[in-house]
């Protein structure tokens, strides 16, 4: 005799959620890379000709279960950031990532948005927030970013990195 006990309904099921942080990245803004046929062609800005541009590329960022620094959930792989000129005081900042959900679960920046700070020699110039769109697991999928910031043209001339801050965030295991 075989007993089959049905699943209840999606909206009574509970899957808990885990708590995650981040390691702190940095990069240096540097020319567009050019293209080159044994390489994928940079992401971001989505038009290079419409202004004078700064681009950082930061190979990855993982997210790590609370109190496990080996227990990965989650990342952002090949993140690419771009902040470009579209006319006098006007600027766009960019960004593309592929979503590496590896594990057994849904990472989400529902709890924090993934910090984008902006880097003179003085310091930070200002601070944009993704909040990326679920990374699901067992997929690598694209997420993109694209809004105006506020920056001063001298501003704009005296980026140099970009660093993207610990933050937390939330995966819903899924087993």
């Amino acid at each position: 005799m075989n007993l089959v006990v049905p699943l209840p309904p999606p909206s009574e099921r509970h899957e808990p959620m885990v708590s995650c942080r981040s390691n702190s990245q940095m990069a240096l803004f540097g020319p567009i890379p050019p293209r080159t046929p044994g390489r994928s062609d940079a992401q971001v800005p989505i038009d290079a000709g419409l202004g004078d541009c700064r681009y950082a590329r930061v190979p990855y960022v993982y997210f790590y279960c609370e109190g496990a620094a080996d227990d990965v959930a989650f990342g952002l792989l090949d993140i690419e950031i771009s902040v470009q000129r579209r006319a006098s005081n006007q600027y766009v900042i960019e960004a593309y990532a592929i979503g590496d959900g590896y594990h057994s679960g849904r990472g989400s920046s529902a709890g924090s948005a993934l910090q984008i700070e902006l880097l003179s020699q003085a310091g930070v110039v200002t601070t944009s927030a993704w909040s990326y769109p679920d990374v699901l697991s067992g997929h690598m999928d694209p997420l993109t970013l694209a809004h105006p910031i506020e920056l001063s043209d001298d501003q704009f001339k005296s980026l140099h990195a970009v660093r993207l801050p610990s933050v937390t965030a939330e995966v819903t295991i899924c087993l």
